[in-house]
């Protein structure tokens, strides 16, 4: 294979996409964090990151012929620029929410996609502009320099990038040291860049190696500001935790949301007494997460065996150190995800109490589906209970809300006999296979069990009225939320709308008319390619959401997932690039490879759903993005490979992955579930195998 000196670009561009794909998940985990952890969140990051990157790479077309013309010192400050923008990112998103909306507020739609766009365009911009920019330099030198070899070599810095990222620096750095770690390699490449060192590029070096310093070592100070006093603060796998004090009250910050305080006496009661006191001896308890004083109301029943499920070890650690769980006797804590634990153990429990939040991520929705309720009843001894709830309602009930009910009671009650609807501080949904009793205070004081809310309080509210009032408006004809097809989150995003007066209409017009606009100005092989992009990204999320409903602790997993989505890029690029046959029938049967990995794949998901293993995952990662890289340099080819083909392949590929990652990720996955959102992939594929076949090659 012939030779070509870059003069160094190639390591630079290495570089580049190891820094870069690391930012890219530091990013992510900020705004999870930012925005309690829901998964929407991540679709319009990577679409805002796309589209400013397939942007940007459409802009170097004409900016490094009129104003940026190739050179080592602008593509040297062009990278240390990078640098700094990813510290300024972040400080970005982590201080701007609480300064343009209200604190603790939710946040609309449309403010949401105006936050992750402002905050992630200057660096999303600056990186698609130097991937192409980086090609220009490269043929500065030598003329004849493969385009493929640019975009090889990125995507082996991506992979290299997300691979470290996710198996070292996520499990032992905070974000800023993260950063400060991974542009160390960009800096050193700059170094070997064919040109003498000059006093811009020094000076930039310098501002970027000082940005890089001060966000490490003022990584406390660059958090956003708490109510009370911050008494701890880590960076767990699982997610950010923060430990605050305030007015007395200490709290567990868990994603920037308050998940477990030290005191909620009256919450407390609700969730103990109202599901233990329809069992009349419970000796082996399950708790999946707690509320504060929680456990003082188990400890009046003097269960012989309590097993308290919290997926985060450091979470569960902090709960101890700062007394917002106290100690039982015969008290396990078991550090899993509580789904996986109830897969092994073989323990049959006399209650099972879910103490969680609202269904309104993916991670928490998996216990609000049959699969759950159908795995809890298999672990409940005869006559036991399970307890789930969600946010209290006043005598209105909105549209909306009933139907999150009506769904969530009918799926219970495919797995029990019962199941009742306790309204209280929450609305405690009660399932057994034996009759439900709403007489609580009676019980508790038969029982001998002292209360301080439920005996004085709920005494006169706990009416025949009120819970049949509840009860009577679930509506048997809702359908079930399952883990492949989630009601509940489809509900949830109708929900953020109308809560905020918003329609995802105008977005879904504006976004339409320019897919078509810009769907109008490309050739057939940039079709094609553009249709890669969108199945690549559209089955990435797919796995991601996936992996969410199986396992539920993607904030760990989400670099492993992309790092596999990157590792068949270099791969199947090197095996295009030294292709020599029939270069339209290799696109035809790239296309056809990806439906019927496609097609398997919903298969597999119908036949193994919760079987399913994680390495099935991986490969459908592994062999999509195979096929997706083997595409790239055909279209190139095809195209002529010249400097302007590169750049309009570059932006074709990223403009198609910003369309995939919306279109699965809030329209397929959320109203038509896994399993058609993936047969719908393949149909796109199918179309692009029809546009393949009329290819013409130019060279």
């Amino acid at each position: 294979m012939k030779r070509f000196d870059d003069g160094g670009v190639s390591r630079v561009v290495v570089a580049t996409g190891f820094a870069a794909l690391a930012v890219q998940l530091v990013c992510v985990r900020e705004y999870l964090t930012q925005f309690q952890g829901n998964e929407i969140v991540i679709a319009l990051i990577f679409f805002c990151w796309l589209v400013f990157g397939g942007t940007g790479a459409a802009a170097a077309r004409g900016f490094r012929t009129r104003i940026l013309r190739p050179s080592p010192t602008i593509l040297t400050i062009l990278s240390c620029l990078l640098v700094i923008f990813s510290v300024g990112q972040v400080i970005a998103i982590r201080w701007l929410r609480d300064l343009v909306f209200l604190h603790g507020r939710s946040v609309g739609f449309y403010p949401t996609l105006g936050y992750v766009a402002v905050t992630i365009l200057p660096y999303a911009l600056l990186v698609g502009f130097v991937l192409p920019y980086s090609l220009s330099v490269a043929r500065q030198r030598s003329a004849g320099y493969p385009g493929n070899w640019i975009y090889m070599a990125d995507s082996a810095g991506d992979v290299a990038g997300a691979a470290v990222f996710s198996f070292v620096l996520v499990h032992w750095l905070s974000p800023f040291q993260v950063l400060l770690a991974v542009h160390l390699p960009l800096l050193a490449s700059l170094l070997g860049l064919e040109s003498a060192c000059n006093r811009r590029r020094a000076a930039a070096g310098i501002v970027a190696v000082a940005a890089l310093v001060a966000g490490a070592a003022f990584e406390d100070r660059l958090l956003p500001v708490r109510e009370g006093r911050r008494l701890y603060y880590a960076e767990s796998r699982y997610g950010r935790i923060e430990v605050v004090e305030s007015g007395g009250q200490v709290s567990l910050f868990s994603d920037g949301v308050p998940s477990l305080f030290s005191q909620d006496p009256e919450l407390a009661e609700e969730i103990v007494h109202f599901p233990l006191s329809q069992v009349d001896h419970p000796g082996r308890l399950l708790l999946v997460s707690a509320v504060g004083g929680m456990m003082a109301e188990v400890a009046k029943y003097r269960p012989e065996r309590v097993d308290y499920v919290e997926l985060d070890p450091l979470a569960a650690r902090l709960q101890i150190r700062f007394g917002l769980v106290a100690p039982l006797d015969g008290m396990n804590i078991i550090t899993q995800d509580a789904r996986a634990y109830l897969s092994k153990t073989p323990i049959h429990y006399d209650a099972i109490l879910v103490s969680l939040p609202e269904p309104e991520t993916y991670q928490l929705n998996r216990f609000y589906t049959a699969g759950f309720f159908e795995l809890a009843k298999n672990h409940l001894a005869p006559g036991g209970v399970l307890s789930f709830g969600m946010d209290g309602v006043a005598d209105y009930i909105s549209k909306t809300r009933q139907h999150q009910l009506s769904s969530l009671a009918n799926t219970a009650g495919t797995c029990f006999n019962h199941v009742l609807l306790i309204p209280g501080q929450r609305l405690l949904f009660i399932c057994r296979d034996r009759p439900i009793r709403t007489d609580i205070p009676m019980l508790l004081e038969q029982k001998g069990i002292e209360t301080r809310y439920i005996r004085r309080y709920y005494a006169g509210d706990l009416t025949a009225q009120r819970i049949s009032q509840v009860n009577d408006a679930v509506d048997p004809g809702i359908g079930q939320n399952l883990d492949l097809s989630p009601r509940l989150m489809r509900l949830a995003f109708v929900g953020w709308f109308a809560r905020h007066g918003e329609s995802p209409g105008w977005f879904a017009l504006v976004l339409s008319a320019a897919v078509l606009a810009y769907l109008i100005r490309i050739s057939r092989p940039q079709w094609v390619l553009l249709t890669t992009g969108c199945v690549n990204i559209s089955a990435e999320m797919v796995t991601i959401f996936t992996f969410q409903t199986l396992y539920g602790y993607i904030y760990l997993q989400i670099g492993v997932l992309v790092t596999v989505f990157l590792a068949g890029l270099l791969p199947g690029a090197w095996a295009g690039g030294r292709f020599t046959g029939n270069r339209r029938r290799a696109l035809m049967t790239g296309d056809l490879l990806l439906c019927l990995l496609l097609v398997l794949f919903a298969l597999v998901l119908v036949v193994a759903r919760q079987g399913m293993p994680a390495m099935v995952l991986y490969g459908f990662g592994l062999a999509v993005s195979f096929c997706c890289g083997f595409q790239f340099p055909l279209v190139l080819q095809v195209s002529g490979d010249s400097a302007a083909a590169a750049a309009k392949s570059f932006s074709a590929d990223l403009v198609g992955a910003a369309i995939g990652v919306l279109l699965v990720s809030l329209v397929l996955i959320p109203f038509l579930g896994l399993v058609w959102a993936t047969l719908c992939l393949a149909g796109i594929k199918l179309a692009s195998f029809l546009v393949a076949g009329s290819i013409h090659e130019t060279s």
